[in-house]
């Protein structure tokens, strides 16, 4: 009897232990709620155990927010799914005339974007040596007998529009580095670099020029030098527009100081990029480097053309392996605009979205959920922690999971969440896409817990009050909390 009472009380103990600890976690998350930094602001939280369908924690889960980059979770994961870990986007190279018997091309060099967002681009290439892909084009044209152009370089992103830039997008991202939009040409990241020598403090800076250089960039600036350590400047101007404008400060007494901008006609730009690299080659070019948009041209019917060459891009895996850990916008937006190709034969933004939201329907709640882009960048999206729930739940069942949590930033490890949580309790346990905006923070992935178990969690806030890293420690709690479950 004595030993049956022990046993009673044992395990009366640990269901009253799982019980405390279940509560605990919606303590967390109601101690959390009531903060007085977000007293004015939105919270939406979720947390559910994943190996019991059960739902551990809820504040306002149904409350749609911007979610910023956070949204990268549904075009990357999207991407995976519908392109597959091994698809390569292409850029291809046609001609329209005939080759002489010196060599030379009496007709135009037709360069066909096709979407890929790796041409160029820094993360697959190193420092000066992002135009390799330049010499070997340029190995093929001459491997085919190809001396000379008589003809016009010609760029073609027309299968991918012209929008610029998704719908949201703020006035003071677009033209920075971070807000280069995606086209069907996109190379050197839609990169622009700004050159500057900075001077004592409290003057104005020399610009210097910029790479690639741009013969009709018009760019004015204020931007003076400061006693600081990092670059405090901003760029502004629209998509296919080559008015550009600084503000700002930059760090004093430094020679060829680098701001990154974005580029403001990524198809125009190939093509003549890669005119001035053939001429530097000594490969005549007689005539000019054009964009396809610009043209007053019927579109080009490729079927008549010749196809001379396709050049492969990186794997979906690999540029959603850069994307998810260092949160990459124009690389999440390009993959956005191939899954609309995909589908849709065409590669825009709503293209994009409208594959996304037909590839889940029926598979998640797709309810109060509004994307407006890819990369969350847009103000206009809004998505609720019950959202992500949903999507990682279904992550979580395909068979694609653990080749997509192989994407995702580790606490305390990798990517933007390398210094969260480090050296505590969930670090290298959780495993997430972290989202920032001004004035937005935002948190989802998974748990794998110290006992085994495995949570999927959503917390995003919007409008909260005091500095971003305070907001981050406040959300420590809650993660540690989960890891510890």
């Amino acid at each position: 009897m004595q030993k049956y009472r022990f046993f009673s009380l044992l395990m009366a103990l640990f269901i009253c232990g799982n019980f405390v600890t279940q509560i605990s976690l919606q303590k967390f998350t109601d101690d959390f709620n009531n903060l007085a930094e977000i007293k004015y602001g939105s919270v939406s939280i979720a947390i559910i155990d994943l190996d019991k369908d059960s739902v551990l924690a809820d504040i306002n889960g149904e409350k749609t927010l911007m979610c910023a980059s956070t949204a990268k979770l549904f075009s990357t994961f999207s991407a995976l799914e519908i392109l597959g870990a091994d698809y390569k986007p292409q850029t291809s190279i046609y001609t329209n005339g005939e080759i002489d018997s010196v060599g030379a091309l009496k007709g135009d060099l037709i360069i066909r974007g096709g979407g890929d967002v790796t041409l160029g681009s820094k993360y697959f290439n190193d420092e000066n040596l992002e135009y390799g892909f330049m010499s070997i084009w340029m190995d093929t044209l001459q491997a085919l007998g190809i001396r000379s152009i008589e003809g016009d370089i010609i760029s073609d992103g027309s299968d991918f529009g012209y929008a610029g830039v998704p719908d949201g997008w703020d006035w003071s991202d677009m033209g920075n580095y971070y807000g280069a939009g995606a086209s069907g040409i996109n190379f050197y990241d839609n990169t622009v670099k700004y050159y500057f020598d900075t001077p004592s403090t409290g003057k104005n800076v020399r610009f210097k020029g910029t790479f690639p250089m741009d013969s009709m960039l018009k760019f004015s600036h204020t931007i003076k030098s400061a006693n600081i350590r990092n670059d405090q400047s901003y760029l502004y101007g629209a998509p296919y527009s080559q008015d550009r404008f600084g503000i700002g400060s930059l760090p004093s007494n430094r020679n060829d100081f680098i701001v990154k901008g974005s580029m403001h006609d990524p198809e125009y730009m190939l093509a003549k990029e890669f005119s001035i690299f053939l001429r530097n080659s000594n490969f005549n070019v007689s005539g000019s480097a054009l964009g396809n948009r610009l043209l007053n041209r019927p579109k080009i019917v490729y079927d008549s053309l010749t196809l001379i060459y396709k050049h492969d891009g990186e794997s979906i895996l690999d540029i959603i392996k850069l994307t998810n850990e260092k949160s990459i916008n124009l690389f999440a937006e390009g993959m956005l605009n191939l899954v609309g190709f995909k589908q849709n034969s065409f590669g825009s933004t709503t293209s994009g979205i409208r594959a996304v939201y037909k590839n889940f329907e029926g598979k998640i709640n797709l309810h109060g959920m509004k994307l407006k882009d890819g990369s969350g960048l847009s103000r206009k999206n809004a998505v609720s922690a019950r959202n992500f729930i949903d999507l990682l739940s279904y992550i979580h069942r395909s068979p694609l999971n653990d080749t997509f949590r192989s994407s995702l930033a580790v606490a305390g490890k990798s990517g933007t969440l390398k210094n969260i949580c480090k050296s505590q309790a969930a670090s290298g346990r959780m495993f997430a896409k972290s989202g920032t905006l001004s004035n937005v923070k935002a948190y989802a992935g998974f748990v794998k817990t110290i006992s085994g178990k495995h949570l999927a969690f959503a917390i995003i806030v919007n409008n909260f009050e005091g500095p971003r890293y305070q907001m981050v420690k406040k959300m420590e709690r809650i993660f540690n909390a989960m890891a510890s479950y």
